[in-house]
């Protein structure tokens, strides 16, 4: 999804993108807002004025949207957990998060967070629509409170007990502190989502030949939706554990073959043709890494300039390149690096110094081996 967005800036150091469809979501609550909701609460209002007034609600509800996610974001923060990324899309939000809350009290409050911060939200719209309504244009105040009924739904929504909604992860917070077991919670959780998801088809069939009404489609979309998302969730579940008890150490090149900084290109071709590599960290005197170089970078350089070109002035340096501690798991790389093969790696450093390195054939070699269930045996050599 995230290869489909773009970035919309950084909320308290968080990054924030929107996937595409978000245009979607907000084109089609505009025009139900001003061709429905607003022209029904505020009779008279000018067409211009409930676009204008719509493509705003519309906004704001986005940012609403941001809140939700920010807020499960926050708390994780408050528990040592590192929040990478808040994406916006067709259904709503999602915070990304690489690693797991440590405990089930944890889970339950990141989880819960967010519903509430919609209902928040929603209530203060409600509150300023009733204070607002003696002094400020009718179109105003029914879309104030449009805003609450909206946020309050989306509280209400999130909060039913399947996955991947944030009530199938209280859900799974729940049983993880009955049970005492964290791959049966989420079991339990992923098994609500798939009732739930068949309990909104049946509802959305209802719609369709009870009532004739055709929004039954959007219900049973919704419904594939939460179905396809349970499903992933309980067979990525074992992946996901295994991945998060592995450490970079576990799959990293102890013995990488270095590139000097200092080393011009044409002074470091022929080691590097000597050897089975196509990527290279680059370190300094002292040993402590300055980037990674690959071979197609140096490709780059026109021949007359290689003699005075140095691997430190054409080398991918960090926070291109991505730097980690050798204590790292792997559940943390795979969610921040998008690494491509024959042009990054991982430079693995401890104490300042250069420890190891991991390719990108390395991490699909043990993502594939995970898959299977087997835990990688550690080798000094990469997979390039």
């Amino acid at each position: 999804m995230t290869q489909a967005t773009f970035p919309l800036g950084r909320v308290a150091g968080i990054r924030v993108g929107a996937h595409w469809s978000v245009l979607i979501v907000m084109g089609l609550l505009a025009d139900l807002l001003a061709t429905t909701v607003l022209p029904l609460g505020a009779r008279g209002s000018p067409v211009a004025v409930n676009w204008t007034v719509a493509v705003a609600s519309a906004l704001v509800f986005l940012a609403s949207l941001l809140a939700h996610e920010l807020c499960h974001a926050l708390v994780a923060r408050h528990y040592g957990l590192r929040a990478e990324r808040i994406t916006l899309w067709l259904l709503g939000g999602s915070a990304e998060l690489p690693e797991e809350p440590p405990t089930p009290r944890s889970a339950l409050l990141i989880a819960a967070a967010g519903p509430a911060a919609s209902a928040v939200v929603g209530g203060g719209f409600l509150g300023a629509s009733a204070l607002a309504s003696p002094v400020l244009p009718a179109v105003v105040t029914v879309a104030l409170t449009w805003l609450g009924w909206a946020n309050g739904v989306l509280a209400v929504f999130n909060l039913l007990p399947g996955t991947p909604l944030d009530g199938g992860r209280v859900l799974e917070a729940v049983a993880w502190r009955l049970t005492g077991n964290r791959a049966r919670a989420r079991r339990i959780a992923a098994a609500g989502g798939q009732v739930l998801a068949s309990a909104l088809a049946a509802f959305g069939a209802w719609q369709i030949l009870a009532l004739g009404n055709l929004g039954g489609l959007w219900t049973i979309a919704i419904s594939w939706f939460l179905a396809v998302a349970a499903r992933t969730e309980m067979s990525a579940a074992p992946l996901r554990q295994l991945l998060s008890q592995l450490r970079l150490r576990d799959v990293m090149s102890t013995e990488p073959v270095t590139a000097p900084g200092w080393y011009t290109v044409q002074g470091f071709l022929d080691q590097a043709a000597r050897t089975r590599f196509r990527t290279f960290p680059v370190v300094s005197f002292t040993g402590a890494p300055v980037g990674v170089v690959s071979l197609s970078a140096l490709s780059r350089v026109p021949e007359t300039e290689r003699t005075a070109t140095r691997l430190e002035d054409i080398c991918v340096k960090p926070p291109a390149c991505l730097i980690a501690s050798p204590d790292t798991p792997l559940s943390e790389v795979f969610a921040g690096a998008r690494l491509r093969p024959g042009q990054d790696l991982v430079l693995v450093v401890d104490h300042g110094e250069l420890t190891g390195v991991a390719a990108p054939g390395d991490l699909a070699r043990t993502l594939e081996l995970a898959g299977l269930g087997v835990r990688p045996a550690h080798d000094a050599g990469s997979v390039k």
